[in-house]
């Protein structure tokens, strides 16, 4: 991952903590995944993406969390970071998906069925994607508990932009959960 910058992401000089195939780190590792896997493919459902693709980002940014373990400060803020960004590259790229295609079963994702009863469960994941990008990225971070100071670091951003997004986000959720059916018409 060639665009990554290793400042923004929290990562500190290799000498910084032990060799990465140290079996503490293997564990650390390891209990991170477990404990952070579901976290992050939700975190990218909130921004938009499909649950298959947010599977897959998911996936590779643990994997590449895997590879600099040994070097990564901060690492909920990091995988979180490094996969929004690869759920925006594949947002950006034009592609035709045929409605014959179906997503590769995951361990990541429970059977179709429980999606689609989880989808329904959540409504707000519906009115979330209505939102514009910036209101979207910064809401999915709100959910994953990070406080507008902190989303501010992780997204390089003035923290006052940041409130100011949420705040619009806020009010646009409960404006399209207070109308009758849970959605307008008009842009968020």
């Amino acid at each position: 991952m060639a665009d990554l910058d290793p400042v923004d992401l929290g990562i500190t000089s290799p000498r910084a903590r032990s060799d990465p195939g140290d079996a503490s780190d293997r564990i650390a590792f390891e209990q991170f995944y477990r404990t952070e896997i579901a976290a992050l493919v939700g975190f990218l459902l909130y921004l938009g993406g499909s649950p298959a693709d947010a599977a897959d980002a998911a996936q590779a940014a643990m994997i590449e969390a895997f590879r600099g373990w040994a070097t990564i400060r901060h690492p909920k803020a990091w995988v979180r970071t490094v996969a929004s960004r690869a759920h925006f590259r594949r947002l950006a790229r034009v592609e035709e998906v045929t409605t014959a295609e179906v997503a590769e079963p995951s361990p990541l994702l429970p059977r179709p069925s429980a999606i689609a009863e989880w989808e329904q469960r959540h409504e707000v994941l519906r009115l979330i994607r209505l939102l514009p990008p910036r209101q979207r990225q910064v809401m999915a971070w709100t959910f994953d508990g990070y406080t507008p100071t902190e989303i501010a670091e992780a997204l390089e951003l003035d923290p006052a932009t940041v409130r100011q997004n949420l705040r619009k986000a806020r009010l646009a959720l409960a404006d399209r959960l207070n109308r009758p059916g849970g959605e307008g018409s008009g842009d968020a």
